[in-house]
């Protein structure tokens, strides 16, 4: 339960506002408040998560002005827009830091978004992560727990049979309650587990990150997670260095959602890609 009042009523993480870092040099970076472009859509009428009105979670939305260009240098980033532009998100009129992506639905921009779960009816970022991942694992236990304990009495029943004993019909839709639950989370949970070992978002597993290679703002041609710090470090991040802590939802993440480390070995093979 403390895990799912977490996620729903913690906020993931914005650039700016009231959820921005403090300690993060993101809030230092003027804002301007958003001008509403001629023939923009309610929120309701667009694509969930989307970041523009072409496609889910890209990052263009045609050329950048030269103040824009100008205002999202003030904030470090490796990575960039398709275009080798620096990232910028037109409705909130600010810089995008790495892995943020702007939300139709919180109608925000969300630090390191994974993606916005309907159930929660909140974002999974920066600072829901392990709190999703704790509500995933306790809610899998508990249902597995319950699948288990009620197959083992369906069994016992169903030896019983021949001496006129019945299975209670409650039992049965405990069972195929308990069953549809326990699988597609251990599904839905282990492929969350991959993506925290792997230092990968949802967005990012299906959209590749465009890095700042060298002195440019180029692109690479072949994609190389330059956020994956290994399995152990990865899930540290995450879910902090006090390992008596994992398994209680607070955040505990590393860092300020702004700025991560990078793998240096894959951002040396990316620098020798782009001299070439």
């Amino acid at each position: 339960m403390w895990s799912y009042v977490n996620c729903v009523f913690v906020s993931p993480g914005a650039p700016t506002g009231s959820s921005a870092p403090a300690d993060g040099q993101y809030s230092r970076v003027p804002t301007v408040n958003s001008v509403s472009r001629p023939g923009s859509q309610d929120s309701t009428s667009r694509q969930r998560y989307a970041d523009d009105d072409d496609s889910e979670y890209s990052d263009d939305e045609g050329p950048l002005t030269t103040e824009q260009v100008r205002r999202a240098e003030l904030v470090y980033s490796i990575t960039v827009r398709e275009n080798g532009q620096p990232r910028f998100c037109l409705k909130c009129n600010g810089p995008k830091p790495d892995r943020a992506h702007h939300c139709s639905v919180c109608r925000a921009c969300v630090l390191k978004m994974d993606h916005h779960c309907p159930w929660l009816n909140n974002c999974v970022g920066f600072r829901t992560q392990k709190a999703f991942i704790l509500f995933l694992f306790y809610s899998c236990c508990y249902s597995s727990l319950v699948f288990a304990t009620s197959l083992v009495f369906f069994l016992r029943d169903m030896a019983k049979l021949d001496d006129g004993a019945d299975i209670s019909l409650s039992l049965i839709f405990l069972l195929i309650v308990s069953c549809s639950f326990s699988f597609p989370l251990l599904v839905f949970g282990g492929y969350h587990v991959y993506l925290l070992l792997t230092n990968t978002t949802t967005i990012e597993s299906y959209e590749k990150n465009n890095y700042r290679v060298a002195a440019g703002n180029r692109g690479s041609e072949k994609y190389v997670n330059l956020f994956d710090m290994g399995p152990r470090r990865n899930f540290v991040q995450v879910f902090g260095p006090s390992w008596f802590m994992w398994l209680v939802p607070r955040n505990t993440a590393i860092g300020d959602g702004v700025r991560f480390p990078i793998n240096s070995e894959g951002y040396s093979e990316l620098y020798r890609q782009n001299i070439d």
